[in-house]
C-alpha cells in the first residue's frame, strides 16, 4: 500500500496514508486553489503519472522540487524519490529519503505492478491505474465514457483495456495474432500483385481462363491419340536417344575442330627449311679471308639433314591427323543420318510437337493465373474468417464481462439505493460501449454511476487503488454520497478522495470524513504549498 509522500515544499511536510478510505479534505466554504487536485495529481505522480509535472502552474510558482514518497508491502517499507523535471527516473533510497540507486520510470512501474501482483503481458501496470485516478487535469473522468484514459481514445482500444484488467483478454490474443498473420499475408500477396511479381486477374478472366483450359485439354487429348502408344509422352519434345545422339554429334564435332586446328599447324610447318649460315662463301672469303670454309660447309650439310628430318615427321603427323579427320566426318555423318531418320519418325513430327508445346505453355500461363486468382480467394477467406473469430470470441468475453460488471453494480446500487432508483448498465456494441442509468439522464446519477463503475472494477480485480476528485463527488446526493463512502470502506483497498464542504453532508458522513482525513487544507496559508496563486 501507498505509506507517504513527503515535500520539503508542502505546508504539511509529510503525509500519511490509511489502508483504506483516505480524505483530502477542503474548507466548508468550498475554497478553490487550495490544492486538493494537486495533491491527487501528486498520488498519480507516485504510481507513474506524468500530468503533475507537467501542470505549467505547479513549475511556475513551485519550481523545481522532488516528491517522496514510501510504500509498505509485506510488513516492508521502500522508499523512492521522484523529481518533476527527470519524468522518466526514480530513485530507490533509505529511510532518510538519501538517493542510493536510479531507476528508470518503466522499471518502477514494471516492479509497483509486480507487488500488488497487478500485471498483464497484454498491458502496463500504468496504463491500467492510470485510468482509475480520477482527477481534475486528466480529462479521463466523463460520466458516460467510464472505459477512456483519456477524450481521443478509441472506443475499440478502452473496450480491450477493460478485458485486460479482468483477465479476459488472453483468448482474444491468442486469436487476434492468427487473424494478423492472415491479414498481414493478403497486404504481401496484393503487393506482389501489385509490383507484378505475381499475377492478378478478374473473376470473369478467371472463368474465361476456365473456359479456354477446357478447350486446350480437349486439343491435346486429340493430339496425343494421334501419336504412336509408345510415345504417349509428348511433352518432351525429343526422345531420350536423340538427345544422347546430339550429345555425341557434339562431342565428334569438338573433336574433329581440334583436329582441323592441329593439322592447320602442321601444314605452316611442312615447308619450313633451315635458313643457310650464308647463301655465298665466296662473298664471305672477302671479308674473312682467314675462314675455315671446309668447317661451314660441313655446318650448312648438317642443317640440310636436320630439315629433310623434320619436314618426313611432319608429313607423317599430317597423314594421321589427316585420316582422324576423316574418321571424325564419317562419325558426324552417321550420328546427323541418325538423328534425321529419328526426326522424320511421324509419331514425332515437328508439327504436332509443335503445337502440343504451344498449347501445354498456354495452359500452363492460364494455370498459373487461375492459381493467383484462387490463392488470393483463399486468403481473402482466412482473412474474412479470422476476423470473425476474433469478434466473435471478443463478444463472448464482452458479454461475460458486462454481466459480471452490471451485476456487481446492480448490487453496489441497491446498497445506496435500497432499489429504489436504476443501476446503471454497461454494454457493448461492435467496436464501442454505452454506459447509461435507464430512465435517468440527471448529472448526480450519471457521476454516481462512474463511481459505482470504478467500485464494481476495484472489488472484482487486483486494481489495487481508486482516486475520485472533489468534482466528481460533489454532484451527488448527499444521502447517495453517505453510503458510497461505506463502500469505499468496504472495498478494504485504498481509496483516495478530495471532498469539501463537509458540514453541509449528514453527521454521519462527517464522521466517516474525519475518521478517514489524511490532509486538511484551507486559505491563508493553509494551502497545500502554503500559499495560493489561483
Amino acid at each position: 500500500m501507498l505509506y507517504e509522500i513527503v515535500c520539503d515544499k508542502f505546508k504539511t511536510k509529510k503525509v500519511l496514508f490509511n489502508s483504506g478510505l483516505n480524505t483530502v479534505l477542503g474548507t466548508n466554504e468550498g475554497d478553490n486553489s487550495i490544492g486538493k487536485s494537486s495533491f491527487l495529481l501528486i498520488v498519480d505522480f507516485v504510481f507513474g503519472g506524468t500530468t503533475y509535472a507537467k501542470s505549467e502552474d505547479i513549475i511556475k510558482n513551485i519550481g523545481e522540487h522532488s516528491i517522496k514518497f514510501a510504500f509498505k508491502f509485506s510488513n516492508k517499507m521502500h522508499y523512492f524519490c521522484r523529481s518533476v523535471n527527470h519524468l522518466n527516473e526514480v530513485y530507490l533510497c533509505d529511510e532518510n529519503y538519501n538517493n542510493i540507486e536510479k531507476i528508470s520510470l518503466k522499471e518502477y512501474c514494471q516492479w509497483i505492478g509486480e507487488q500488488y501482483d497487478f500485471l498483464s503481458p497484454y498491458t502496463t501496470f500504468r496504463k491500467e491505474i492510470s485510468r482509475y485516478i480520477r482527477v481534475y487535469g486528466k480529462n479521463n473522468a466523463n460520466e458516460k465514457l467510464p472505459l477512456h484514459a483519456f477524450p481521443q481514445e478509441k472506443m475499440n482500444d478502452a473496450v480491450c483495456e477493460l478485458l485486460k484488467i479482468f483477465n479476459y483478454y488472453e483468448p482474444i490474443h491468442n486469436i487476434l495474432e492468427i487473424s494478423n498473420k492472415s491479414i498481414e499475408s493478403l497486404k504481401t500477396y496484393k503487393s506482389a500483385q501489385k509490383y507484378k511479381f505475381v499475377s492478378k486477374i478478374s473473376k470473369k478472366e478467371y472463368e474465361n481462363n476456365i473456359k479456354e483450359i477446357k478447350k486446350i485439354d480437349t486439343e491435346l487429348n486429340n493430339l496425343t491419340n494421334k501419336l504412336d502408344q509408345g510415345l504417349i509422352d509428348v511433352e518432351a519434345v525429343i526422345s531420350e536417344e536423340a538427345i544422347e545422339i546430339k550429345n555425341n554429334l557434339s562431342r565428334a564435332r569438338r573433336m574433329r575442330s581440334k583436329a582441323k586446328m592441329k593439322k592447320d599447324r602442321y601444314d605452316e610447318n611442312k615447308t619450313y627449311k633451315f635458313s643457310p649460315v650464308t647463301f655465298d662463301f665466296e662473298e664471305l672469303m672477302d671479308f674473312f679471308p682467314n675462314a675455315n670454309l671446309k668447317k661451314l660447309e660441313e655446318i650448312e650439310m648438317f642443317h640440310k639433314s636436320i630439315s629433310k628430318i623434320f619436314q618426313k615427321e611432319i608429313k607423317s603427323e599430317l597423314k594421321k591427323i589427316e585420316q582422324e579427320i576423316m574418321d571424325y566426318d564419317s562419325s558426324i555423318s552417321e550420328y546427323e543420318n541418325r538423328l534425321r531418320e529419328l526426326i522424320k519418325n511421324p509419331n514425332l513430327s515437328k508439327k504436332i510437337l509443335k503445337r502440343h508445346n504451344e498449347l501445354k505453355s498456354r495452359k500452363d500461363e492460364l494455370e498459373m493465373k487461375n492459381d493467383a486468382y484462387n490463392k488470393l480467394i483463399e486468403l481473402k477467406n482466412n482473412e474474412s474468417i479470422d476476423k470473425k473469430r476474433v469478434s466473435n470470441m471478443k463478444n463472448q468475453q464482452l458479454s461475460i464481462l458486462s454481466s459480471k460488471i452490471n451485476i456487481e453494480m446492480n448490487r453496489l446500487n441497491n446498497i445506496i439505493y435500497k432499489e429504489e432508483n436504476n443501476a446503471p448498465i454497461l454494454s457493448f456494441s461492435k467496436n464501442n460501449y454505452s454506459f447509461v442509468t435507464p430512465e435517468n439522464t440527471g448529472t448526480g446519477i450519471a457521476y454516481k454511476g462512474l463511481v459505482i463503475f470504478d467500485i464494481s472494477v476495484l472489488n472484482l480485480t487486483n486494481l489495487p487503488i481508486i482516486v475520485h476528485d472533489s468534482f466528481i463527488l460533489k454532484q451527488i446526493s448527499d444521502k447517495a454520497f453517505e453510503k458510497i463512502l461505506e463502500l469505499y470502506i468496504k472495498s478494504e483497498k485504498q481509496v483516495i478522495i478530495a471532498i469539501d464542504k463537509k458540514n453541509s453532508y449528514t453527521d454521519e458522513t462527517q464522521k466517516i470524513l474525519d475518521e478517514s482525513v489524511i490532509l486538511n487544507l484551507g486559505s491563508n496559508g493553509n494551502e497545500l504549498f502554503g500559499k495560493s496563486w489561483g
